[in-house]
């Protein structure tokens, strides 16, 4: 079976049990069967991910207010996130195909080790970016 058919089949069968009506699709903290394992993962790597962003422009904003009376010492701050931001992005990506290089990349426990991984480094730089003060 192909990669596609395979996270086709498997989606199929996630769309397949929510549609059935089970009460417990996203309360991650109640999980009583696999497909949840992926469902939450996926929900809290979205968060995260949104968080890390919000931390980021956060940043940005208060970078751009702080230096506003020296633009362009603001402007090399600026320059200096985004490439730090860029390479922390490279790094994240990397060791989260690190942490699920044993898993088969078609399966979902792949995909679910990654945005666990995803999540979990998410959270720590998103933690790192509120905390800098420019």
């Amino acid at each position: 079976m192909t990669i596609i058919k395979k996270r086709l089949s498997h989606l199929f069968s996630v769309t397949l049990w929510l549609l059935a009506g089970n009460t417990h699709a996203l309360d991650c903290t109640n999980i009583t069967v696999s497909a949840q394992i992926d469902i939450c993962a996926n929900v809290e790597k979205e968060s995260a991910d949104k968080k890390l962003n919000e931390s980021y422009k956060k940043l940005i904003t208060r970078i751009k207010e702080q230096y506003s009376p020296s633009p362009e010492t603001g402007d090399r701050y600026l320059s200096k996130l985004k490439n730090s931001q860029r390479a922390w992005l490279a790094l994240r990506d990397s060791n989260c195909e690190l942490e699920s290089f044993l898993a088969d990349p078609s399966s979902p426990a792949h995909e679910t080790l990654i945005n666990n991984c995803i999540t979990k480094m998410s959270q720590k730089r998103s933690i790192y970016l509120d905390r800098i003060q420019p």
